[in-house]
């Protein structure tokens, strides 16, 4: 039994309903993600579509080895589920850190494409997201080998503590600063536009859809170290209830920012809202154009784009060719 009363099976047991249960969010989500994609015309970003399907695939495949390690500790296993979850040297169980990892990665490197496009494509912006992307990488994938050596001890022995801690603690700080930089370039790009246009609204309705999203993540990877750090059993809920969380986030931002676009379009022409097209407020480039004369004009140089929203011939006029809606939605 752990400090907060939860046996090891009985909590394992529960991760695995409420893992499904996400994981049947996550189907409804991606299939409706890709009928945006595909009806909306914003798969022109071309890690737009690989991510989402590669984060359904990896959410499929850790919920699969679940499946199979509950069956194996509730009806093979000899020695009863509770010794059979205690041992983290079960080939399973490193795989099915190696899928978390991977899907962990998968997540975050959309996550520092986002702001790495937002950023009009500096990489000096993204120097420390990728450092700790690719920390995390190292770390995850050396906790994975750490649990194939350890022979005594569950997931709370002290050698382990060290690389799981700071596993989890990279990719929230990975998380939390890609945010604030691209709260930071969108709130500075929207001070910027003199004019209240329907553009501005939805850049700033972006804004918040994408900080919820990211809130949500972010406070579940808190969740997941404090009740580790707290050595409870409900790490084992929390963790495979992130799993599918992941990808649950990433369709969040899309299919809500598609809706901001659509009810725009319909409060400002009713008559179109059913033909709408999905359209990009580009952020790099921002033409305010006040009227037929074109007299009064003004250019705010920001993030290359925040794909994926955008209205019907309103006041404002959004350039650069190669802005690729939902580039980083």
């Amino acid at each position: 039994m752990s400090m907060n009363g939860i046996a090891l099976d009985k909590a394992s047991l529960i991760a695995l309903v409420l893992e499904t249960f996400n994981l049947g969010v996550f189907t409804v989500m991606f299939g409706a993600t890709l009928r945006v994609i595909h009806m909306k015309r914003i798969g022109r970003n071309p890690w737009l579509l690989p991510t989402l399907c590669l984060l359904w695939l990896l959410s499929i495949v850790h919920w699969i080895i679940d499946v199979v390690r509950a069956m194996d500790a509730f009806i093979d296993s000899p020695d009863g589920a509770l010794v059979y979850y205690a041992n983290v040297s079960n080939p399973l169980q490193a795989a099915k850190t190696a899928v978390y990892v991977t899907l962990t990665l998968t997540g975050d490197f959309f996550v520092i494409y986002r702001c790495y496009i937002v950023w009009n494509r500096s990489w000096f912006i993204v120097a420390l997201p990728c450092l700790l992307w690719l920390a995390t990488g190292v770390v995850g994938y050396a906790t994975t080998a750490a649990f194939l050596r350890t022979r005594e001890g569950g997931i709370f022995l002290m050698a382990l503590v060290p690389w799981v801690t700071s596993f989890i603690c990279m990719t929230l700080s990975t998380n939390v600063v890609c945010t604030i930089l691209i709260a930071y370039r969108i709130l500075r790009a929207r001070m910027e536009i003199h004019k209240s246009t329907s553009g501005n609204s939805l850049i700033y309705s972006a804004l918040i859809i994408f900080l919820e999203s990211a809130a949500t993540y972010s406070s579940a990877l808190v969740a997941l170290v404090t009740v580790y750090l707290l050595s409870s059993n409900a790490q084992f809920i929390v963790l495979d209830m992130t799993a599918p969380l992941i990808g649950i986030t990433f369709c969040m931002i899309i299919l809500r920012i598609a809706t901001a676009d659509r009810n725009e379009t319909a409060l400002s022409n009713p008559t179109e809202s059913i033909n709408f097209c999905l359209t990009t407020v580009n952020v790099s480039r921002l033409v305010d154009v006040s009227g037929d004369s074109g007299e009064s004009q003004s250019e705010y140089y920001g993030a290359e784009s925040f794909g994926g929203i955008g209205s019907h011939g309103k006041v404002t006029e959004y350039h650069d060719a190669e802005s690729v809606p939902s580039s980083v939605v």
